[in-house]
């Protein structure tokens, strides 16, 4: 603190920047004048059918894209939820095989007697 006390007697505590008198009334003016000619561009026409379908069908690439990789990443899903059995296979599983396959297939009482009362399938 003595230190500094000692420097503001030196120096003074006096701004010794100055700005010139009338320097910021005519500051405005004096910068308009150095300043180019502003161009001005001539009206631009109306987008063509292009230039406003363009973003659209980019978009459209693009979740075609993300699709297709979705697609190779995840990969093939199975066809058909239920594996086909010959006739022949049918009669040789014991009620024993047959109560592991309904009790592990997911599938409601509903939906079994609708499987078993379909007129499509013969399981005798």
């Amino acid at each position: 603190m003595k230190e500094e006390n000692n420097l503001l007697r030196k120096v003074g505590s006096k701004n010794p920047f100055r700005v010139p008198d009338g320097y910021f009334e005519e500051f405005a003016q004096d910068l308009m004048s150095k300043l180019p000619e502003k161009e001005y561009l001539p009206i631009t026409e109306e987008p063509t059918l292009w230039q406003r379908v363009k973003p659209w069908l980019y978009m459209t690439a693009m979740f075609c894209g993300l699709m297709l990789s979705a697609k190779i990443f995840v990969g093939n899903t199975p066809q058909n939820d239920f594996p086909s059995i010959t006739q022949a296979e049918a009669e040789s599983l014991t009620d024993q095989d047959w109560e592991h396959i309904v009790s592990h297939a997911l599938i409601d009482d509903y939906e079994l007697y609708e499987l078993l009362t379909e007129p499509s399938i013969n399981i005798n």
